[in-house]
């Protein structure tokens, strides 16, 4: 069975491992969309009152501007050897389709 997903590459960084080799650390996000809050018996004045505040105060907190949230899907990390061998590196702000079939897992630009 395939299992695939579109993620976008949020950070790439040069870290130290235990062993004192240096990594590449590629984060792959992917963007949900908020759901709004569910207030029972909307039907009440008193939610109709207190939706708007309740909206317009999860839209002002960090992480939730535009109604969206940043989900982690997938780090890879690489060795420097293996980093240099990669012709075309990915950039952060680019998105990579992961996919996830027969014991094997590919990344690739989505076509």
């Amino acid at each position: 069975m395939k299992v695939s997903f579109k993620a976008m590459i949020t950070n790439i960084t040069l870290i130290d491992a235990p062993n004192g080799e240096k990594l590449v650390k590629i984060d792959l996000s992917e963007e949900r969309e908020v759901p709004g809050p569910v207030i029972m018996g909307s039907g009440s004045e008193i939610a109709r009152e207190v939706m708007p505040v309740v909206s317009q105060i999860l839209r002002s907190m960090p992480g939730f501007s535009g109604g969206k949230v940043r989900v982690p899907r997938l780090t890879v990390y690489l060795t420097e050897d293996e980093w240099e061998k990669i012709i075309n590196k990915p950039n952060i702000g680019e998105y990579m389709e992961v996919t996830f079939e027969n014991k094997e897992v590919k990344m690739s630009k989505p076509t």
